[in-house]
Formats: structure tokens, C-alpha cells, sequence
């Protein structure tokens, strides 16, 4: 399970910049915030989310409103990644 929380926060991000966002740069982010996205719980992604994020999104030239973070925070925070999302679902129907 490590790192799924963290897997969909580039995912989820992507989408709402309509972009491909790096996954190391961000990665790294987050460890400066001092969280760990192997371990990540969903009030620490929340938190890194409404507080970090904003600043890296700008360092990295994106721009998101500060209603879509919140967003954005509290889908992360929610997501549980002891269960599939629809994509993984249907990858597995697929092998």
C-alpha cells in the first residue's frame, strides 16, 4: 500500500493542471515538508496539500485556485488505499 496515497496525489494533480506534474520533484517536496509518502496518512497529505503545495505549484511555474487545493487536499485525504480505484480495477480485468 506504501506509496498509493502519494500515486494518486500525482494523478489527481495532473488532472487538474492538464498536465503531466514530475513525480521525483514533487516526491522531494514532500520529504522536505517532512512527511514520508511511503507512510503517508491522510490529515499529513491534507496538510501538505493546503500548506506546501501551493508554494511548489508556483516554484514550478503551475497555477491552481486556492478552492481547487482545498479540493484537491481533501480528495487525497479521503482516498484509502486499501482499495482499488476504478483504474487498478480494470488494469487487473485487463491482464
Amino acid at each position: 500500500m506504501g506509496r498509493r496515497r502519494f500515486d494518486r496525489l500525482v494523478l489527481e494533480l495532473s488532472v487538474a493542471l492538464d498536465r503531466w506534474v514530475p513525480r521525483y520533484p514533487l516526491w522531494q517536496a514532500v520529504h522536505g515538508a517532512g512527511f514520508d509518502p511511503e507512510q503517508w496518512s491522510g490529515p499529513e497529505a491534507e496538510r501538505f496539500c493546503t500548506r506546501e503545495l501551493p508554494r511548489w505549484l508556483r516554484l514550478n511555474g503551475y497555477s491552481l485556485s486556492e478552492t481547487r487545493v482545498i479540493k484537491l487536499a481533501r480528495t487525497i485525504a479521503r482516498f484509502d488505499p486499501s482499495h482499488l480505484t476504478p483504474e487498478e480495477h480494470f488494469a487487473r480485468l485487463a491482464d
